[in-house]
């Protein structure tokens, strides 16, 4: 891939809902082309992601070309990690399996992290302030800063995803 990436080559774990709302509006090539060999999506979060608007998710063909990178959590750490982020409330919100999946492997491989619950971010932040942390309508305006789609094509995303 000759264009930019969006995260110029650091890994970022993505969560369930970012994947669902890109696919779910019919731009799910985009995000893999904007983040190729970037996107993390973790096994608890792939077999949550499975389904959209849109129909099924194969993210399978996507990580057999190198757009996405799978990762399972292997470690004591992953293990840890994500039995003290499972269930557990943060600013008034539950942590669901996925997103428990999603900070346990980005905290301990240092990765970034993609999810558009606000509670996770904010305690990706604390944890690990230097990395990479968006959510959905981030990415668009990253897209649109590196000029991969126009600033109409952006905001038609942005308002696409109240509706995924």
């Amino acid at each position: 891939m000759n264009q930019p990436t969006l995260f110029k080559k650091q890994l970022v774990v993505f969560d369930a809902m970012v994947l669902i709302n890109f696919h779910g509006l019919y731009a799910f090539d985009k995000l893999t082309a904007w983040t190729y060999g970037e996107l993390v999506v973790e096994s608890i979060v792939r077999s949550e992601a499975d389904r959209s608007k849109a129909g099924s998710i194969d993210l399978q063909q996507y990580i057999s070309n190198g757009a996405i990178i799978e990762k399972t959590l292997e470690t004591v750490e992953h293990q840890t990690l994500f039995s003290y982020y499972l269930n557990k409330k943060i600013k008034g919100t539950t942590i669901n399996k996925g997103e428990a999946a999603c900070l346990a492997l980005a905290i301990s491989e240092n990765f970034g992290i993609a999810c558009d619950e606000f509670a996770v971010r904010y305690e990706f932040k604390r944890k690990c302030p230097n990395n990479v942390c968006t959510h959905s309508w981030d990415i668009v305006d990253k897209a649109v800063n590196l000029k991969l789609i126009s600033k109409s094509e952006g905001e038609d995303l942005k308002k696409g995803f109240i509706y995924v």
